[in-house]
This record gives C-alpha cells, structure tokens and sequence, in this order.
C-alpha cells in the first residue's frame, strides 16, 4: 500500500500514520472516558493532544467547540445546542453571577420548541397545535447557568462527549466560570474533554477545589527515547525508508518534542526525494538531516522571533502612584530567555530566580518588587493571547510558582538560533524613556 509522506510523519490536524499508542496515554485516556470524571488533557503544544482524540472517539462520539479568547460560557452552550440541531429563540440578556464571585454577562434565555401529545398538563408557555394531534411548547432555559444546560441536553438524549479545544485561550475568568460548571456538569453525568496546553497538573482544580476526585487529568507528556524511535520505525515501514543513521540524532535533537521528531522525519524523507512510500529502500543521511534541521529552524525562528517582538510590544506608561515609567518586565522577560543558561530554561526558571536575574540586568533594579513581577507572571498567558501569539510559548504554573516554556519547538529553535543576534533586534521599550 501507498502511503504520502506528509500523511506518516509531521504535526497536522489529521491523525497521522506513525502514532503509537502509549500505555501511560492512551490506556489511561480510554479509562477516564468511562470513569465518568471530567477529562483534562494537558501538555505543551504538539504534544499529541487533538491525535489523543482522534485516536480514540470516532466523531460521532463527541461534539467539538474550538475557544478563543472572545469565547464566553454561554457561546460554548450555544454551539453545543447548534450542533445538535437544536433550535431555540434568544430573549433577554442576563447576567451570571458564579460561586467564585465572579460575573460574566451576555447571558441568554432561549426558548426551546419540544413536542408531545395534545392536552397534557404542562406550566409552559406558548403552546401551540397543529392537525396532526402534537402540541409545540416552548420551555425557557437560562444559557448562563450549567444547571439549565444539564437539564435541556438530557431532554435531548444528549449521549456524546463535548471536547473543548483550546480552553487555554479562553479569558481567565470564562475558565475560572467553566471550572465551577463543569462541577455540575459531573453531578449530570455529562462528560466534557479539555484540552489546554499547559505543564501543571490540578490547573482546574486551582479554580475549584471541588473538583478534586471529579476529574481525570491525562498529561501528554513526557515522550521517551523509545517512544520516539517507536514513531520512527512505523514510520519506516509505511514509507520504506531507514532512519538508521540518524535516528539517534533525531531523538537527541528533538528536546522531548514528538512535534519535532515528526516534523524532521518528514523534511528528512522529503530531502531524500521521498514524498509516498518508496519502491525501493531509501537511506536517509546525515546531509538529508542537516537540511532538514537548517530548514525548520528558519521556519520555527519567523514565528518564534515575531513572537517575541509581539511580546514586548508595550506602551511604556507612567505610573500613577510614582510617576515613574513601568518597569517593562515583558522586554526583560525576552532578553533573560535568550541570554540565560540554555539548561536551567529546559528545567523551567522559579519566581525567584525570575526576580533576582530581571534585578541583575534590570535599569532600575531597585523598583523590581517581588510583587509586581507576581502579577505579571500569572497574567503572562492573557498577555500573549491578547498579541495574538498562537499557542503561547511560556506559562507560569501557580502552584509550584515556575515559568515553563509550552512551545514544544521553542527549545528546538534556541539552540539552532543565534541567540545574540535576535536579541539585539528586539526592541527595547526602555529607549522610549
């Protein structure tokens, strides 16, 4: 059988020919789904997330919602119910107040049609008959309360899962709102699958200490040696290729990212001249993986480089207690991950240590305070969704108080780039002063 190359290895929307199935992944992943939990799965980006689904829920098992960062709770129930062909008419906006404390308007009454028989006794309005003996009733539900949802999708039957791609885009209010609802969701055996790219376990559970015991998180990563040569030899047979002289390298290479080794199999197959499975065995060379690692690195540094620009692309504004301006920690940020130690950014950098090397390089390393750098650390995602830098690279987790890099190929380009070079390129906000 033949196979295209771009269909075996590389990082696409599809399920891809050369995924293996992991014990601690797959197996675990396929018992969450009837454990009937909510199911979290979390990792870095291209890290095996959406093919964890693919892989194991056939489309008519689930009803997908991608977020975004405008996404509200009351879209996700909307397209729910527009997936399901449900109709129903908006009325009046509301406003959701969450046990969290929080509000999130725009919230929708919608009246669903449901039919039954002529005459039975129901409190529900606008009732109306038709020649073949059915009466049609609208019943009202408040979109903004989980509650209400529960209820009008178990009127429907509703019997799939509902995958939430992207939760990590959404506002942090709108997950902290989702965290509380997924809560009663559970209590109404209906099954949500988030996918977020995050490194930290119990992230929803930060939200909502309820949720402890109510969900089962299933971590993508790590990715070990044998599991990335495992891709690789599928990915040999499908295309009659051998990767002996460089499968090692691939792996050494990759910095634990199977986006990356799929990424270099491919360009190392299409090198070779090999774009579907071969007649005859192909050897893949040192010189194909030379060119192959040259040319990712130039793909990965246009978005990496732009993302950083995009990243310290900040008004420098005075502050109104002080008087002074601000202390551009986003610039500082940048210009400690391309000067730092390339081994302590794989181990991730502790608030800590973020303070005490932004005071090293800092210009007003006396007004760096502990606090401040706080508050822009866990608004650090909500600051790359807002310059639109899709998937974030950096998150910080809250609990062990660590910055982590959740760009998979993000490593990958730090060590091929000049590191120097791109940083004196990088605008320093600090000249506007």
């Amino acid at each position: 059988m033949t196979y295209k190359t771009t269909d075996v290895f590389g990082v696409k929307s599809t399920l891809i020919k050369s995924y293996i199935e992991r014990e601690a992944v797959d197996k675990r992943f396929q018992d969450a789904l009837g454990s009937g939990n909510e199911v979290i799965v979390y990792g870095s980006s291209k890290q095996g997330k959406t093919s964890l689904i693919l892989r194991h829920l056939e489309p008519a098992q689930y009803v997908k919602v991608e977020c975004s960062p405008q996404t509200t709770t009351v879209d996700i129930y909307k397209s729910i119910l527009r997936q399901l062909g449900v109709t129903f008419i908006e009325s009046e906006s509301l406003e959701a107040t969450y046990e969290s404390g929080a509000k999130v308007g725009g919230g929708f009454m919608a009246k669903v049609p449901f039919f039954g028989d002529a005459g039975v006794n129901t409190e529900a309005d606008e009732r109306r008959g038709d020649s073949s003996g059915r009466t049609e009733t609208h019943i009202e539900y408040n979109l903004a309360l989980a509650q209400d949802v529960s209820e009008l999708l178990h009127a429907k039957t509703f019997d799939r899962f509902v995958v939430l791609e992207n939760f990590h885009y959404l506002p942090h209010e709108v997950q902290e709102s989702l965290a509380y609802d997924l809560r009663i969701f559970q209590d109404h055996h209906l099954i949500f699958v988030v996918l977020g790219i995050w490194r930290e376990a119990n992230r929803l559970v930060q939200f909502n200490g309820d949720l402890l015991d109510r969900v089962t998180e299933v971590p993508v990563e790590p990715w070990s040696a044998e599991d990335f040569l495992a891709v690789i030899g599928k990915g040999e047979e499908l295309l009659n290729v051998d990767f002996s002289q460089v499968r090692d390298r691939i792996v050494a290479e990759s910095f634990d990212s199977v986006g990356v080794v799929q990424e270099l199999c491919k360009f190392c197959c299409l090198e070779a001249g090999v774009d579907a499975t071969s007649q005859t065995k192909v050897s893949i060379t040192p010189e194909h993986l030379e060119s192959a690692m040259e040319a990712k690195a130039n793909e990965y540094g246009v978005r990496h480089v732009r993302n950083f620009e995009s990243f310290v692309d900040v008004r420098v504004r005075k502050s109104s207690q002080s008087g002074k301006p601000s202390l551009a920690y986003p610039y500082y940020f940048i210009r400690l991950l391309l000067t730092h130690e390339f081994s302590d950014i794989e181990r991730g950098l502790s608030r800590g240590k973020l303070l005490e090397e932004i005071r090293n390089i800092h210009h007003r390393p006396e007004d760096v305070r502990s606090s401040d750098l706080g508050q822009f650390l866990h608004n650090i995602t909500q600051h790359q969704v807002t310059k639109k830098i899709q998937p974030p690279f950096v998150d910080y987790d809250r609990g062990g108080k660590v910055l982590k890099i959740i760009d998979s190929s993000l490593y990958f380009f730090l060590r091929h780039c000049d590191r120097e070079e791109i940083l004196e390129d990088i605008p320093n906000p600090v000249d506007e002063i």
